[in-house]
């Protein structure tokens, strides 16, 4: 299933930027940048291509050009409540930076082949395993905020070469994403009609709204939407709610009623029903299932 294309909107003086995440909200997605994440609060499960795991305050997370990922948070995914402190949130801070700063042929660069190398693994997800290399990339990243042009670039190479020299790491996908993946142009009626769904999923959706986004006739979007993916726009939406429902139902305990509210639905019996549609099980019997 398509991921949100996410367009990453940098300074124009620049390729790379430093941003701060309050919570993670976004959800899965994806962006021409790669990124390097500093967990600075809370815990929860990163879902990196591929693969998951236990991320917490104090870890480091280096992701691929165009690898799908998303973050859920502990605190919210084991809660009972729909409205949580700000401080129970997970929080991090991303250096966010495109590959076309980097020469084409980089790997043939003898200075560049470290960085070169950290970038290839970085398509299967990376995640970094020591407190002492999180406070001096900290220390990077203030010194990355109060820098500009070569000296901001210099910054960058150098938190790079310290995540190269990090012992303590793992992959965090079985398979590779190639960040020479095309990006979709989000022109295109199909792809608008994607991200609005993966923007307002957990919301209440309606053609209206939709044919107003993409800037179409309603009839017409869903006859060429239909015509392209072979699949009708709330189908499409359906399957991105269960989707959704499905990574609470694995790594979460929230209750079937809280995961029908958190992936859209307002009526437990409506979303039942279509997960069983689609995953041919209850919600009840997928959680059982996953768990043995």
């Amino acid at each position: 299933m398509p991921v949100l294309e996410r367009k990453i909107v940098h300074n124009m003086a620049t390729v790379c930027s430093h941003i701060s995440y309050p919570r993670f909200v976004l959800p899965l997605h994806k962006h021409v940048e790669y990124e390097i994440m500093l967990f600075t609060q809370g815990s929860g499960k990163q879902f990196v291509g591929e693969g998951v795991s236990e991320y917490k305050a104090g870890d480091i997370a280096l992701i691929g050009s165009n690898v799908p990922h998303l973050h859920l948070c502990h605190t919210k995914l084991h809660s009972t409540s729909a409205s949580h402190p700000e401080d129970e949130w997970s929080a991090g801070e991303a250096i966010q930076f495109r590959p076309d700063m980097f020469p084409d042929n980089m790997k043939d660069i003898p200075d560049y082949r470290l960085i070169y190398d950290l970038l290839q693994k970085s398509q299967y997800g990376i995640r970094f395993y020591d407190e002492s290399l999180f406070d001096e990339m900290m220390e990077m990243v203030r010194a990355f905020d109060s820098s500009e042009y070569t000296s901001r670039m210099v910054c960058l190479l150098r938190m790079l070469e310290k995540l190269h020299d990090c012992q303590h790491f793992k992959l965090l996908s079985s398979t590779a994403y190639n960040q020479a993946n095309p990006v979709p142009d989000m022109k295109e009626p199909v792809n608008k009609v994607y991200a609005y769904l993966y923007n307002h999923f957990k919301e209440k959706v309606t053609l209206e709204e939709i044919a107003e986004y993409v800037n179409q006739n309603p009839t017409a979007l869903c006859r060429y939407f239909k015509q392209r993916t072979d699949k009708s726009i709330f189908r499409c939406l359906a399957e991105i709610r269960i989707e959704h429902a499905c990574k609470l139902l694995a790594y979460s305990t929230m209750n079937v009623s809280q995961i029908a509210y958190e992936s859209g639905y307002n009526s437990v019996t409506h979303f039942i029903a279509q997960f069983e549609k689609i995953i041919r099980r209850t919600p009840s019997e997928y959680r059982t299932q996953i768990k043995l």
